[in-house]
């Protein structure tokens, strides 16, 4: 059960600038140019299920770490197996260890205190670049 701080400050680990944020996958739609499905999570693993979940191709996506300074890309091939579906935990969590510093200390996840559930997809209109 959570206390009445951490509903109100969130997780602790959402303090730790060693860890993004959050993460966040954009999806272009097909057949509409300039259209993109946002897909957000607190953790990597939970943004994969729900990528997988949804049938959403690896090659669709594009994944970043949101962190205060910026997005930093995530490369997809961290995030899939042998015939490039996404990963599940447990599979997903040794990929992250040995790509991302940070995401285990001392054999224990980081994100243990957040939750796992998706938000999305969100639809947005891109900006085009035309003057």
């Amino acid at each position: 059960m959570m206390s009445i701080l951490e509903r109100v400050l969130g997780p602790a680990s959402k303090s730790d600038r060693r860890l993004p944020y959050t993460y966040e996958a954009k999806v272009p739609v097909s057949g509409a140019k300039g259209v993109v499905q946002h897909y957000l999570n607190d953790t990597l693993c939970g943004l994969l299920e729900a990528l997988d979940n949804a049938g959403i191709s690896p090659d669709e996506v594009q994944i970043v770490e949101v962190r205060p300074e910026g997005d930093a890309p995530v490369l997809i091939e961290h995030c899939t197996g042998p015939g490039g579906k996404w990963l599940r935990r447990p599979e997903a969590c040794r990929s992250f260890k040995a790509h991302y510093a940070g995401h285990t200390d001392e054999g224990r996840c980081c994100y243990v205190d957040r939750s796992r559930e998706a938000a999305g997809p969100f639809v947005e209109l891109e900006p085009t670049k035309e003057g």
